[in-house]
């Protein structure tokens, strides 16, 4: 079954049931290191009109990621706000800081994080832990600003101790000193009794000695002595000096990414004594952990796997080595399956233990998962006992046993947490079969990594269509999925493409009646509006919706969904009437089905505020923003985003009627907590600044609106670019604001630059290309050149007759438009023939007592009153107008498959 309408909202819902990955506490073991720990804070504490960044680096094993930890325990109180990041790659810190963003609601990508960070105005910490690669590049997550913050990275490079800043911001971390050293092997190895023999403590003197002060290797050594019956300090020196040869020659076969500068064979000699007392369950679960991702280890993993490995299906014949896996998986996860087919917690529990005992992993209260030093990491890779092929073929192979299609809040996420161990594998192996590569794409795109997606989707489509031919439905599935991918990321152009082979196919194949095609067919519609091309869109939907509603009913949720997607296309297409219908239609489908207070119920509710805020009935408008406003508030609260929301949507109908100075107030208030829960420079900030901006505007207070719009835009090009959406609403709101205070010049600047980039990216006849053409036109009339006016404006009106047809209010709009400037030019008799017009079709579709339709009459009727005050009120409120309803209003997000 495709994924229903109602998915982005679930998925919106999990993302804060996942969470986003909590400091974990430091071993209770730690020891020592008082300067370190002492330096360290007073760099981080130090700096309360500042920005911090201190650096911790050493070798591998030394104690750096404990230091940290360590550190921001004993400061935990010093922070508003904590945020521990796994830097082992660009990937891993990205995944952090993004789920920070949506945990927090304050967007939905590592940047919308960094963002808020640098205009925080509270106190946070951000940590870079195990940032040990070249390839990532720390630098570019330092929030560049923020004087409330602080940063900790720790490295094994030193080349990183120059993004140091401040005082005491560069740590290097070497071996523990000796008395610290002795202190936490005995720590260890004897359950924190510090008073032991003579002989014990001068063994252990000489055994740390022998390791090089290095923790790892003192915590495997102690770890060995306490869970071994009758093991002391001195029996384990002698039984270590007895194997080191041995080791040796084993670590001196090791890949060199395993090994360490210094004192490596020590330390891999204390880890292997371990690994060597594990029992055999033990062992194998750190074979198959070795090529997952080193930390976020969930017992969940193992017990989805078990839970399908019986039951799970896949698309291709297994291969020999897949068949071998899936053999090898079965039998191991059964240790861990009662006889009533229910998972064994205890069981697998006790597996655990044994790998905790020995320190060969650790779990993570905070997270609930485990992890395992990258240092043992690399390492157990080295003892598996079969090919390297095989190895990671067991390990995709528990994984994707784990993974299913169900979009359950639990299933979501669970998938939204296996990003990093579904790389980890492909790292190890890029060519994993696509029998595996199908339940990746599902985790890839429950984790909006789309670049990974769309490079896994073509490798999916070219897989299937080599194996099973362009008749089967599982082969255009993955198509359709590749252009869904392409949709999310923009590419509307291979969207469009793939989708109109993906509806053909599904007709010819399964036909018109199957999943495939329908969702294929409303996908398509879906990038038919997003290229502007709503004639299109609305036939699509027009089929699929009666489909729907023979197959399903009206009330299942992919109909309700559909009903709203045409409604929104009928607005698109200025057919307001027809789209109020469907929208009250749906909002009674909705309450009645779902319950008043539902999110859909209550987003019916908005949309339909909106028809009739455009259809000119701005009291209706208020009533119902007021009762959703009301809704949510109680629910989720005052300072929810959502709420805060509303609360702005509200009073942009204040000013819709007239009420400035209540919109202004209830502006503000947003714009006060926006800023504090947001920050400064967050998109929905940004948009409430936007909207208070033209609320000044409509209190006639120009040059305040013009200050405001200028720091937006200032932001938004330092932040989004020049070319960014958002940076070009408000160049253009810029512009306008320039033609209230008359400063026509600079307004045509802005305008031509606007529209040379909506050329370029859009296209001459997308509606927004034309909504900034029919602007630039306006203020060649302000600035007395009404011949290159009218050659824009006929421009317009000819491409909006012929792609939205003469009905359309924005076509209507143009011919308003044009024949004031056949009045400009003294053109009487065209002007009066184009306003006759307009206002036949307005009265006809619109209606007489539309907004529109009165300003038609109103200008028809001061052209013939031929006085030069009702000539000068035609041009103001022309002007007006069209600025007002060059404020497209987009749909929601369309259900994806």
């Amino acid at each position: 079954m495709p994924v229903t309408g109602q998915i982005p909202a679930i998925i919106e819902a999990t993302k804060r049931l996942a969470g986003f990955k909590r400091c974990p506490a430091p071993t209770i073991f730690y020891t020592g290191r008082e300067d370190e720990n002492i330096q360290v804070i007073s760099c981080i504490t130090g700096g309360k009109e500042e920005r911090r960044v201190c650096v911790i680096y050493g070798l591998g094993g030394v104690g750096k990621t404990q230091l940290a930890l360590n550190v921001i325990e004993r400061t935990w109180d010093e922070w508003d706000y904590v945020i521990y990041t796994d830097a082992s790659s660009n990937e891993a810190v990205e995944k952090s800081l993004k789920d920070f963003a949506e945990a927090r609601d304050i967007g939905q990508s590592h940047t919308d994080t960094i963002n808020w960070l640098e205009s925080c105005g509270e106190r946070w910490l951000i940590v870079f832990d195990n940032a040990d690669t070249q390839s990532t590049k720390v630098r570019q997550y330092i929030p560049a600003r923020g004087r409330g913050g602080s940063v900790l990275i720790t490295t094994r490079l030193p080349d990183l101790a120059r993004l140091a800043v401040g005082l005491g911001s560069v740590c290097h971390l070497s071996s523990m000193s000796p008395v610290d050293a002795v202190t936490l092997i005995v720590k260890i190895a004897c359950s924190g009794n510090q008073c032991i023999l003579d002989q014990e403590r001068e063994a252990a003197e000489e055994l740390v000695q022998e390791f090089g002060y290095l923790a790892l290797a003192i915590v495997h050594a102690g770890a060995f002595i306490a869970h071994s019956p009758s093991m002391t300090i001195v029996k384990y020196r002698s039984l270590f000096l007895s194997q080191r040869q041995r080791m040796l020659d084993e670590y001196k076969e090791l890949p060199e990414i395993a090994k360490l500068d210094e004192r490596g064979d020590t330390v891999y000699t204390t880890w292997r004594m371990c690994y060597e007392q594990l029992k055999p369950e033990s062992r194998e679960l750190l074979w198959l952990i070795a090529y997952l991702h080193y930390n976020g280890i969930s017992e969940e993993i193992f017990k989805r796997a078990a839970h399908n490995m019986h039951s799970k299906e896949y698309p291709l014949p297994p291969t020999d080595r897949e068949i071998q896996a899936r053999d090898r998986a079965q039998k191991y996860l059964s240790h861990f399956i009662n006889s009533d087919r229910s998972w064994n917690t205890i069981k697998f529990s006790r597996v655990t233990a044994d790998l905790t005992s020995y320190s060969l992993i650790d779990f993570d209260h905070s997270n609930q998962t485990y992890g395992v030093h990258v240092l043992v990491h690399d390492w157990a890779k080295t003892v598996v006992p079969h090919t390297r092929e095989l190895a990671v073929e067991c390990t995709a192979m528990v994984l994707s046993l784990s993974i299913d299609r169900e979009q359950d809040m639990g299933s979501l996420a669970f998938k939204r947490q296996l990003g990093l161990h579904v790389s980890s594998l492909l790292i190890c192996n890029p060519n994993l079969g696509a029998n595996h590569g199908g339940y990746f794409h599902e985790v890839y795109w429950h984790t909006s990594q789309w670049i990974q997606c769309e490079i896994l989707g073509k490798k999916l489509v070219e897989v299937f269509q080599r194996e099973l031919g362009i008749n089967e439905i599982q082969t255009w599935s993955a198509v359709l999925k590749l252009a869904l991918t392409y949709g999310v990321m923009g590419r509307w152009d291979k969207a469009l493409d793939l989708q109109t082979q993906t509806a053909d196919a599904g007709q010819r194949i399964t036909g018109e009646e199957h999943w495939l095609t329908l969702t294929s067919m409303s996908n398509l519609a879906f990038t038919y509006s997003n290229l502007g091309r709503y004639k299109e869109a609305e036939q699509l939907k027009v089929q699929v919706l009666d489909l729907q509603m023979r197959l399903l009913g009206e009330e299942h949720p992919l109909t309700l969904t559909s009903m709203n997607d045409l409604a929104f296309t009928y607005s698109n297409l200025g057919r307001y009437n027809e789209a109020e219908k469907l929208h009250v239609q749906v909002l009674d489908l909705r309450g009645r089905v779902l319950g008043e207070e539902h999110s859909d119920t209550l987003a019916s509710m908005s949309h339909l505020a909106s028809v009739y805020s455009v259809l000119g009935r701005h009291t209706k408008a208020e009533q119902l923003k007021l009762q959703v406003l009301d809704i949510q508030g109680r629910i989720l609260g005052d300072e929810h985003l959502s709420t805060l929301s509303c609360m702005g949507s509200l009073a942009s109908t204040y000013s819709d009627l007239g009420r400035h100075k209540e919109a202004e107030q209830l502006q503000v208030r947003v714009l006060h907590k926006q800023k504090r829960v947001l920050g400064e420079e967050h998109p929905r900030t940004l948009m409430s600044t936007i909207n208070l901006a033209w609320t000044y505007s409509g209190l006639g207070r120009h040059k305040e609106a013009e200050q405001l719009q200028v720091q937006v835009l200032h932001i938004q090009r330092r932040v989004l670019g020049e070319e960014h959406p958002d940076t070009l609403i408000s160049m253009g709101n810029l512009a306008f604001t320039y033609s209230r205070l008359c400063q026509y010049n600079k307004a045509e600047q802005l305008k031509v630059q606007v529209l040379d980039i909506q050329r370029r990216i859009l296209g001459d006849e997308h509606p927004s290309t034309l909504r900034c053409m029919g602007s630039l036109a306006e203020t060649y009339s302000d600035l007395g050149r009404h011949n290159e006016a009218e050659q824009l404006q006929v421009q317009v009106l000819d491409i909006r007759r012929r792609i939205l047809g003469e009905e359309h209010p924005d076509t209507l709009m143009s011919m308003n438009a044009l024949a004031t400037t056949y009045l400009d030019l003294g053109q009487w008799d065209r002007a009066e023939e184009m306003y006759y017009k307009a206002i036949s079709i307005a009265e006809r579709t619109l209606g007489n007592q539309h907004p529109d339709t009165q300003l038609y009459r109103q200008n028809l009727k001061s052209m013939q009153s031929g006085t030069e005050s009702d000539m000068e009120g035609i041009q103001r409120v022309t002007r007006n107008s069209k600025r007002l309803l060059n404020q497209s209003q987009n749909p929601p997000n369309h259900p994806v498959f």
